[in-house]
């Protein structure tokens, strides 16, 4: 085949949309960050501000009223990470004709992409969470309700709503709270393109996600499990645009692209944190 006309048959558009769509309906941080930004992002490097509004200060009423100013305040967030993807392909006509199916190269750059941007953002992110003190468990079907309820409980107290609330805690822990008798349902997304683990038995929104940080093993996790409201974390993020480059030795085309990206803990105390390990089942 020749080189030239390979590389005409490579379509960045179409790629960039399966990834798109892909990562709009796997990336559990779109599902969790609903602070909104006041501009969208550029370029790496940008700094985009959340705007959080002061509360009103409340008073006993002595015949009078005066009105304040309410002040908001204008949170930075620099745009300084990026994660990236570069491969050679032989068949450019077979990568594009399967571009949206399920495993393709495509899809699979793009769960990679989210992989690697939530392992990132989940281990850091709760470093100075304070919605309460961090707790630390073993957890087996016996106490998981208990502990899950404990972490949202320092939640309600800070007055985060139930319908503004979101857990995020590893599959391990799926597990520990269907024997417990908590029932999940897989999200698909919007596109259609999902398979995200969720539920909301317990009152709130709690999402499954294998990038939950780990500090354990495999076989015996202590996972670092997040809960907090929608505007807590901050986090923005700008797909690059796909290239692809002609490589005349191989006969083949480069093709790369990924996503730049920020985040920021804005709201610490509608965060909580909890240390929780794997505790085997002596009775189910």
């Amino acid at each position: 085949m020749n080189v030239n006309n390979t590389v005409r048959g490579f379509i960045p558009e179409l790629f960039d949309a399966t990834i798109y769509r892909t990562l709009e309906d796997n990336l559990v941080l779109k599902q969790i960050c609903k602070a909104p930004i006041k501009a969208p992002i550029k370029e790496y490097g940008d700094t985009v501000y959340f705007t959080d509004l002061a509360d009103p200060t409340i008073t006993d009423y002595t015949g009078t009223l005066t009105a304040e100013d309410l002040k908001d305040s204008m949170i930075a967030m620099l745009i300084d990470k990026t994660k990236t993807f570069c491969f050679n392909v032989k068949d450019v006509d077979r990568l594009m004709a399967n571009a949206d199916v399920k495993g393709s190269q495509t899809q699979r750059a793009a769960y990679s992409l989210a992989d690697a941007i939530e392992r990132d953002v989940f281990r850091y992110v709760g470093d100075n969470a304070n919605a309460g003190t961090a707790l630390s468990a073993t957890i087996t079907s016996a106490n998981a309700i208990s502990y899950v309820s404990e972490l949202a409980r320092q939640l309600y107290e800070n007055n985060v709503k139930e319908s503004n609330m979101f857990m995020l805690l590893p599959p391990w822990m799926m597990i520990k709270l269907k024997l417990a008798g908590i029932s999940f349902e897989i999200n698909e997304g919007v596109n259609g393109k999902g398979g995200m683990f969720w539920t909301k038995d317990l009152g709130f929104s709690t999402f499954i996600s294998n990038t939950v940080y780990n500090s354990g093993t495999q076989a015996a996790p202590v996972s670092t499990v997040l809960a907090g409201s929608y505007q807590s974390i901050g986090f923005a993020e700008k797909q690059l645009k796909t290239r692809n480059v002609e490589l005349s030795a191989s006969r083949g085309t480069q093709v790369d692209g990924g996503m730049i990206y920020g985040y920021k803990l804005i709201k610490p105390k509608e965060l909580a944190k909890a240390t929780f390990t794997f505790g085997a089942e002596t009775t189910i």
